[in-house]
C-alpha cells in the first residue's frame, strides 16, 4: 500500500504535522516517497520514539519497521527538497529541540546506546528450519519432528512468513505482540516448501488447529492469533512466557 506524504507548510513545526501509518491494515508495510528530509517515528501510544534525517525516507522508515516493529505505528515528514546536508540537519535540530522543550529528554531511539533506531542491531537468530534444503528429506517422521521442536524450544512459533518478514496479518500481529514481551522466542516458516516441505499441512494435523500462526509455550500448544491477542490484553502472555524463559535458565 502506499501511503502520501502531504505536502510540508513552511512554517510547520513537529506538533503539527500529519502523522502517517507506517503499517496497511493488512500488516504491510506503507510505501512512503524516497525524497530527502526528516521523520519523526511514534509507537502505538503515540509517543516519540525517533528522529532520523535521510535523503531517501521511504527507505529508511522501512527499514525501521521491518527492525523495529513493536516501536513503529505513525511516523511525520518534512521534506527537504534540495537534500542540502545543512539544511537536513538544520530541521532536524529544530525537531529534536521542540521534543526536548516539550518533554524534557530527547527521544529514546535517539539516546546513545540505544541500537533500536541505529547504530549496531541486536542480533536475530536464524528461523528454524527442518532440513538443509536442497529437496533433502526429512530424517523421521514430520508429526514426530514437530513434537521434539515444541519440547526442546520454550517459545515456539509456527507462522507464515520469517519473524522480520511475516507473510500475512495474523502473523504480523502475533509476532509483535510477541516482541513486545521481550520474549526470546524461535519461529519456524510454515511456508518455506524448500527447508519445511509439508509443514502448513503437518502442522494443523498435530494441533488439530486449522489456522496459522500456532504458538506453543512450554510444549503446549497455547492457540492461534485470536487467543494470543486475548492473552496479550490480559496480561497473561507475558506472564506465561517470562514463566518459560525462567524455566530455561534453570
Amino acid at each position: 500500500a502506499r501511503a502520501a506524504a502531504s505536502a510540508s507548510p513552511a512554517a510547520g513545526d513537529l506538533a503539527g504535522r500529519e502523522a502517517i501509518p507506517i503499517f496497511a491494515d493488512d500488516g504491510a508495510v506503507n510505501e512512503l516517497p524516497d525524497i530527502p528530509g526528516v521523520y519523526a517515528v511514534y509507537n502505538a501510544e503515540d509517543e516519540l520514539q525517533y528522529v532520523g534525517l535521510s535523503r531517501k525516507i521511504g527507505t529508511s522508515v522501512s527499514s525501521h519497521a521491518d527492525e523495529v516493529p513493536q516501536l513503529c505505528a505513525t511516523v511525520k515528514i518534512a521534506t527537504v527538497p534540495s537534500g542540502d546536508k545543512e539544511e537536513l540537519q538544520g530541521k532536524w535540530k529544530e525537531w529534536m529541540q521542540e521534543h526536548v522543550v516539550a518533554v524534557g529528554a530527547i527521544p529514546p531511539g535517539n539516546a546513545k546506546g540505544n541500537p533500536d533506531f541505529a547504530g549496531a542491531r541486536p542480533v536475530v537468530r536464524q528461523d528454524i528450519r527442518l532440513t538443509p534444503g536442497g529437496n533433502k528429506e526429512l530424517t523421521m517422521p514430520i508429526q514426530d519432528l514437530i513434537g521434539l521442536l515444541v519440547k526442546d524450544y520454550p517459545i515456539l512459533l509456527f507462522m507464515k512468513g520469517t519473524r522480520s518478514a511475516p507473510q500475512c496479518g495474523f502473523s504480523y500481529n502475533t509476532v509483535e505482540l510477541l516482541n513486545q514481551t521481550k520474549a526470546d522466542y524461535d519461529v519456524v516458516n510454515c511456508l518455506d516448501e524448500e527447508y519445511n516441505p509439508g509443514l502448513r499441512e503437518a502442522i494443523k494435523e498435530f494441533s488439530t488447529w486449522p489456522t496459522i500462526p500456532q504458538l506453543y509455550i512450554e510444549g503446549e500448544f497455547v492457540g492461534g492469533a485470536d487467543i494470543v491477542q486475548e492473552m496479550a490484553l490480559s496480561g497473561e502472555l507475558k506472564t506465561m512466557c517470562d514463566a518459560a524463559m525462567a524455566s530455561k535458565k534453570k
